[in-house]
């Protein structure tokens, strides 16, 4: 009797139809129907019986049905134990995330859980938001970082962990060739404009003016910006995670957007039927504790 068979006991119990089994176990239909003859002749039973053209379990494969689900739930706990002796020795973390949240606010995060946790090996992939989901879709990634406009992937779970506001960034100077009203509809029209080229929670301002210079860094836009007079909108935690004795550039808030729409949430995303190893859920229970960042 192997583990196989009595997982097919167990679904046909739930779906009826061997062709269900099958497609859940991704196999094919006739291996299912050649595992449960092979099932009925080891216990030298009837298990199964077709009724109305669906599968039942007869009086001896119920009796044998609970049994089934113990020995499949002590496979489970079996392997858990296993992978769990594994990552404690070599945990694994893999994380993914949006430019912004990439940038400047991931690297204190992961600095500070690498210090509680320095035998874990943690992988950070910093990508474009729609790669970033797909990565999680195909379980690539153990969590995601993505601001809160980006639509869920079904069955996944979002938990908040920072707050920003998009605004608008100049040299810390000041010293611009045209004054910078920022009050007025003339900061989109009289000022030359670089531009994030990535996908961001920024598009949606940077649509708003003719961009002369599209550059697909963040850390270059800030550097374009700091030394000369051109503007750019900006995430305030690209800013405020420097240090401030050392500033190149200066951020404004910008008026002329609704307040509640330049604010957004960065959140962590992550699958809600994730089996999660030790290290996994040592990082949630991490993020859980923190308050609140940039804010």
């Amino acid at each position: 009797m192997n583990i196989l068979k009595l997982r097919i006991l167990v679904l046909i119990d739930k779906f009826h139809k061997a062709t269900e089994v099958a497609e859940t176990l991704q196999i094919k239909q006739p291996t299912v129907s050649f595992h449960m003859k092979s099932l009925e002749k080891e216990m030298g039973a009837t298990l199964f019986s077709l009724q109305q053209g669906r599968i039942m379990l007869t009086e001896a494969g119920k009796k044998m049905l609970p049994y089934a689900k113990q020995i499949l739930s002590l496979e489970q706990d079996a392997r858990q134990a296993v992978d769990e002796l594994t990552e404690q020795s070599q945990g694994q973390l893999h994380l993914g995330a949006e430019s912004i949240s990439g940038m400047y606010l991931l690297p204190a995060i992961v600095a500070e859980f690498a210090q509680q946790y320095p035998k874990c090996r943690i992988q950070l992939e910093i990508q474009s938001p729609d790669v970033i989901k797909q990565l999680l879709k195909e379980g690539d990634i153990d969590f995601a970082f993505l601001d809160d406009r980006e639509s869920l992937l079904e069955n996944t779970v979002a938990k908040p962990v920072a707050s920003d506001q998009v605004g608008i960034i100049r040299a810390a100077s000041a010293k611009t060739s045209k004054s910078l009203d920022i009050n007025g509809t003339d900061t989109l029209d009289k000022h030359m404009w670089v531009k994030y080229s990535g996908a961001s929670v920024v598009d949606s301002y940077s649509s708003l003016v003719s961009s002369h210079l599209e550059i697909n860094s963040w850390e270059v836009v800030k550097q374009v910006v700091g030394g000369g007079e051109a503007l750019a909108f900006f995430p305030a935690c690209g800013i405020r995670s420097e240090d401030h004795t050392a500033l190149s550039v200066e951020w404004l808030p910008y008026p002329e957007a609704d307040s509640n729409k330049s604010h957004y949430q960065i959140n962590m995303v992550y699958s809600q039927d994730m089996h999660m190893s030790k290290m996994q859920q040592a990082f949630l229970d991490f993020i859980r504790r923190g308050e609140m960042r940039i804010s």
